[in-house]
């Protein structure tokens, strides 16, 4: 049985379980390097169908096909055996994407690839540029040469710019030039990698000194102040080589408060069994749920879930159903929301406020001149000496109140509870 006949046979069994993949529908990812290292695809398929995840599959490094490295019989040859890989994982209920290396030395040619990557089957391309041996050496004219031939190839496929984020790494690549064609940029925020003294050295000479250890926190903040000028959304890439599943917590619930809808992981080869159970019990969040037709001239409204919030206590608060509430917000679990999350409350007119004390206004001090009870979302320029100076607080209140674990790292947009 050849390679193609196999794989359609394991997507029979693995349909049995699988959920239709909806386009419109958020799910973290995690990247996968090679069949023959990370597992082969009904392995893959059952345990991210499982848990609610979808699939970065490496394709091609310059302008050789994966089967070249890759000794599983399903490695990727061309576009032929991509579509074959890409309808099962989609069969199976993953949503399937796709990430290849640029090297820039044949930038038509791998332009060429990469378009016919993206063309067959994969929901979006990520490419990996970095200014390390084995990765890209072109020139910015090769850059701009790359991104011409691919979008006259693939006009309308979404890519996805792959980069190490940190200050002394990106003016090594022609950033300028692959923004220009990229719908966004995934920066690799590997903490425990990145942990060590040169880094340290490092940091404190781009004028963002580390104080204690590299956290999530702290490389989010370094990319957004990296990353920021070149008006992308960022999609975040995680270290999943850690035994330490809160830090994930943390990680995700941060950037989700910078906008994030999702975050991706590298890889499933190295990703223990706790962060997998992280990532689906903190689902990506979803964009917008179009409302359904309302009876006997009901009205609704969004609720943006606050710490604390349960399903039940934000239906009584508004005198309506847990079951209306997942309904209208499109939810499959009662007991899985995340702060931030936007719900939609039948029978609240409007944009509602938080259920257990009123919102306030972003950038602004809570009602009453200060004190408790109210959140802030963090300005340029701010720190939390002045935030709390200007609330009536301490800066040791507003750690406690938010679980930060650096004092010295905010971003903007990060909303803070004011305590």
């Amino acid at each position: 049985m050849g390679a193609a006949a196999a794989l359609g046979a394991g997507a029979l069994f693995l349909r049995g379980g699988a959920r239709p993949a909806d386009a419109a529908v958020n799910h973290h990812l995690i990247w996968v390097w090679q069949f023959s290292t990370d597992g082969e695809p009904n392995v893959l398929g059952a345990k991210l169908r499982d848990h609610g995840l979808g699939i970065i599959l490496k394709t091609h490094d310059g302008v050789t096909w994966m089967s070249e490295y890759d000794t599983s019989k399903y490695a990727i040859s061309g576009p032929a055996q991509l579509q074959v890989v890409a309808k099962y994982f989609e069969d199976a209920g993953v949503p399937f994407h796709v990430w290849c290396v640029l090297h820039g030395t044949d930038p038509i040619k791998e332009a060429q690839m990469a378009a016919a990557t993206a063309l067959s089957g994969a929901r979006s391309i990520f490419i990996d540029v970095e200014p390390h041996s084995g990765f890209w050496r072109g020139t910015p004219l090769q850059a701009t040469q790359f991104g011409q031939e691919f979008r006259r190839l693939a006009p309308d496929a979404k890519v996805v710019l792959s980069i190490d984020p940190r200050p002394w790494m990106v003016p090594r690549l022609p950033m300028k030039e692959f923004a220009a064609f990229s719908d966004a940029i995934a920066p690799q925020e590997y903490w425990h990698t990145f942990d060590t003294q040169a880094n340290y050295d490092r940091f404190r000479e781009s004028n963002l000194p580390v104080q204690g250890n590299i956290t999530p926190e702290f490389l989010l903040a370094v990319s957004y102040a990296t990353l920021s000028q070149y008006g992308k959304p960022i999609i975040h890439t995680g270290q999943g080589d850690t035994q330490n599943w809160p830090e994930w917590m943390r990680y995700i619930n941060a950037a989700y408060a910078a906008g994030s809808d999702f975050v991706t992981v590298w890889r499933y080869g190295v990703t223990p069994d706790d962060i997998f159970k992280t990532l689906r019990d903190i689902p990506a969040k979803q964009p917008p749920v179009a409302a359904p037709a309302l009876i006997s001239g009901a009205v609704e409204g969004n609720y943006t879930v606050q710490a604390g919030d349960t399903l039940g206590s934000i239906a009584a608060t508004y005198g309506t159903s847990v079951q209306a509430i997942m309904d209208a917000s499109g939810l499959t679990d009662p007991n899985y929301i995340y702060v931030g999350q936007q719900l939609v409350v039948p029978g609240a007119g409007g944009v509602v406020q938080a259920a257990s004390a009123p919102a306030a206004d972003a950038g602004a001090a809570p009602a009453g001149g200060g004190g408790s009870g109210g959140t802030y979302v963090v300005q340029s320029g701010d720190t939390l000496g002045s935030i709390a100076a200007a609330h009536g607080t301490t800066v040791d209140a507003l750690v406690a109140a938010n679980g930060l674990s650096d004092p010295n790292y905010l971003y903007i947009g990060q909303e803070l509870v004011i305590a």
